[in-house]
């Protein structure tokens, strides 16, 4: 596919989290548990000895900001910035921080915000795929880590041939398509996900892999169909409805091509994590 257009992707996910106000409460628990296995801190007791003596931490998109809210419940002491483009996204990312003093909610492009400030942790979590040339937003962040600073950062991983083809066509469709007419799709796809969901048929293995059931199979491999039973279905809608609207995807070998167009010597990968669904890796800057 294509590379995103940076004004299509600031539009879609304004109009996604006008849609789904209630997104970052309702997969909090899912997601903090999948932030800490991809990162490598297993708990969020592993997370906050990370966290400890960090002063300064930047949440680059922070979309309604549940890493924030998780980050400052763990280390409180430190000056916490969420960062988005979407209006939509920070009116609420501003209710979910209230409680948190040590927060600021800010509305910056992350691919050319021009601050005098540095961090000794930057997350950047589902974001940079979204950005028209990951690699270029990639050294923007670095270029605001301090010296012993940690950047962590996710890109959507590559899946099989078949699931990458129908992704990449419906993608070009949606290009075209009016928000209506998108998120009338999505709906159709989760529920076709909720109906394989709903067969009960469980531990289907292939290749050498065991998926929970038959729609996680069905997703990960032939056709994008994300549903999750534990929250409100048209919260599933919505991410169905980002994913079309343009998600480029990479695999190990292009991710670690991005990471090198970082200033040689100044970097160490601390870890580099894969599964189904995403990429991610830490970075420790050295000078």
């Amino acid at each position: 596919m294509t590379a995103p257009d940076k004004q299509h992707t600031f539009d879609v996910f304004d109009e996604k989290w006008r849609r789904a106000r209630t997104w970052a409460i309702a997969t909090e628990a899912d997601y903090r548990k999948w932030y800490l296995t991809r990162y490598g801190y297993e708990t969020p007791d592993g997370l906050a000895a990370f966290l400890k003596g960090r002063r300064r931490i930047l949440e680059a998109g922070c979309g309604q900001a549940r890493d924030s809210k998780m980050f400052a419940e763990l280390n409180p002491h430190a000056e916490i910035i969420a960062m988005d483009q979407s209006p939509q996204a920070l009116e609420v990312a501003a209710e979910n921080l209230k409680p948190f003093p040590n927060c600021q909610v800010v509305r910056e492009d992350i691919t050319t915000f021009d601050w005098d400030t540095s961090f000794d942790f930057i997350s950047c979590d589902q974001v940079l795929h979204h950005t028209p040339d990951p690699a270029a937003t990639l050294k923007q962040l670095f270029s605001h880590l301090m010296p012993g600073g940690v950047l962590n950062f996710f890109v959507c991983r590559k899946k099989g041939a078949a699931r990458d083809l129908a992704d990449d066509a419906i993608m070009e469709w949606a290009k075209k398509a009016s928000y209506d007419q998108l998120w009338a799709f999505a709906e159709e796809v989760t529920r076709f996900g909720k109906a394989l969901h709903g067969l009960g048929i469980a531990d289907v293995s292939f290749n050498g892999v065991v998926y929970p059931d038959l729609q996680r199979l069905v997703h990960n491999l032939l056709f994008r169909c994300w549903y999750n039973p534990n929250i409100d279905f048209q919260l599933s809608v919505s991410s169905n409805f980002d994913w079309f609207s343009g998600n480029p995807r990479f695999n190990a070998e292009e991710v670690r091509d991005m990471i090198a167009t970082l200033p040689e010597g100044s970097y160490e990968v601390t870890r580099f994590y894969e599964d189904d669904a995403s990429i991610s890796v830490s970075l420790t800057r050295f000078r």
